[in-house]
């Protein structure tokens, strides 16, 4: 799977320097599983999870590589655990190093595109905690909707917290009400 500039790609054992990197950063392993204290065998079990998470179905985790350097610079996944019912959920993180270059936006578009056009999902979900200014503005910019703010709606970094929810949609078939 590739973007213009990316491949989202899966993890490979020659990037345990890049989860070494992420766990640097506090918002990164305060909500994701990267281990906020690495070592070689932390990393290792992160792409072991990795690796068994896409293996068992549950999700479709993808580092982002540059298409021609090959660096990662950054992790993307979709949760499939609602797929039957037409909708999937959506999760990223950006190394610190990499940020505000657009790598966000287009990874989150270009696996959006192919979750609805590909894999057959009607609903892809991205939920953002409020006072992410820079998230809303990736959800935004890679075609995403704000439907509003969901109360208590999941723990991150280890307490409940609200999220605002966005959403990108495919189409109806035509003939089929649009409700609105």
């Amino acid at each position: 799977m590739a973007t213009e500039r990316f491949v989202l790609r899966p993890w490979r054992e020659s990037d345990l320097d890049v989860l070494a990197e992420a766990a640097t950063d506090p918002y990164i392993t305060s909500i994701t599983t990267v281990p906020a204290t690495y070592t070689t065998e932390a990393g290792h079990a992160f792409l072991r999870r990795m690796t068994e998470l896409s293996t068992g179905g549950v999700t479709v985790p993808r580092a982002i590589a540059d298409r021609v350097t090959g660096t990662v610079v950054g992790h993307i996944s979709l949760r499939l655990r609602d797929l039957d019912l037409g909708r999937v959920g959506l999760g990223y993180w950006v190394l610190p190093s990499a940020r505000g270059r657009g790598v966000a936006r287009e990874a989150v578009a270009g696996l959006t595109d192919w979750a609805l056009n590909q894999l057959g999902s009607w609903r892809v979900e991205l939920c953002v905690e409020p006072w992410n200014e820079p998230s809303k503005r990736v959800a935004l910019s890679a075609g995403f909707v704000r439907e509003g703010l969901l109360r208590s709606w999941q723990v991150m970094g280890g307490r409940r917290s609200d999220v605002e929810m966005f959403s990108r949609t495919r189409p109806l078939p035509p003939g089929l009400p649009q409700i609105r």
